[in-house]
């Protein structure tokens, strides 16, 4: 049966996720603004647990990442919220959006992060998201190299400046889990991963029917709880394999995280 989600799991969910979100690694080492585990871990020493609050936003993971990022920063004692999610027009354009202006409280100074949730595939030494439509290093590029040069953008310094002031500290924030195909060879891969980052493995849907006529039933994931899956126990829904026509993340009996994907992928049919 499917997954239902009363107040009781709904308020333990919330908490797992920002705990979550306050623990988990990054993807990436070696990345020009990205914050390291020195950083994570003083925040997480000075960080309140925020009082639950149901979410009503946007249902795509990002957003509910960066909902999430918001309740931290308003319980912080360290930081204080200027303003989030400032949407940048120039020449009758949108140039991008900063999703967060933070006052650092100790040192008095304005930060720009930007924050993002991110689940990658290991495939012929390439890291590729799960609709096969994003690439890890592509991705840390573009927040690296735009998303956070926004702030020094002419939009920016033109209509929020004198408003905000200039940031004078960046912060790139990129959480998720890495997967690995037990097949997989050894490839160079193309941007240094960090050790330490939170990993799950993958399988092609033929290869999670051989699991299951061995016995091994795997139990489906529901999108919601990507960022810190339930316990094995805690979840009823089986994994359909012989259904399946898009990448699912389900747990296996050992707790172990999996992303099951249709046999054509990542040339299957893209789905959002």
């Amino acid at each position: 049966m499917p997954f239902t989600a009363n107040n009781t799991t709904k308020i333990k969910q919330f908490r797992r996720d920002i705990s979550a979100v306050l623990s988990c690694p990054t993807l990436t080492l070696g990345v020009k603004y990205q914050i390291d585990n020195e950083w994570l871990e003083e925040l997480r020493k000075h960080a309140s647990i925020p009082s639950y609050e149901a979410y009503n936003g946007n249902q795509r993971l990002g957003f509910y990442y960066q909902w999430l990022w918001l309740k931290i920063i308003n319980a912080h004692s360290n930081y204080e919220l200027i303003a989030e999610e400032i949407q940048l027009q120039w020449d009758n354009q949108t140039v991008g959006a900063i999703d967060f202006l933070v006052k650092n409280k100790k040192s008095n100074e304005l930060e720009h992060w930007e924050v993002a949730i991110k689940f990658y595939l290991e495939h012929q030494g390439n890291w590729i998201g799960p609709n096969a439509k994003d690439q890890l290093d592509r991705k840390i590029n573009r927040m690296s190299c735009h998303q956070l040069e926004l702030s020094h953008h002419n939009a920016y310094r033109t209509q929020y400046n004198s408003i905000y002031g200039q940031p004078a500290v960046k912060r790139l924030i990129m959480q998720g889990r890495r997967f690995n195909h037990d097949a997989a060879r050894n490839h160079q891969p193309s941007i240094e991963i960090n050790p330490n980052s939170l990993t799950g493995k993958w399988c092609f849907q033929a290869e999670a029917k051989i699991m299951s006529s061995n016995g091994i039933q795997l139990r489906e994931l529901i999108k919601q709880h990507w960022i810190s899956p339930p316990a094995y126990e805690e979840l009823t829904a089986i994994l359909n394999t012989a259904s399946l026509v898009r990448p699912t993340q389900a747990i296996s009996p050992d707790n172990q995280v999996w992303f099951i994907v249709p046999n054509e992928w990542p040339w299957h049919k893209k789905t959002p």
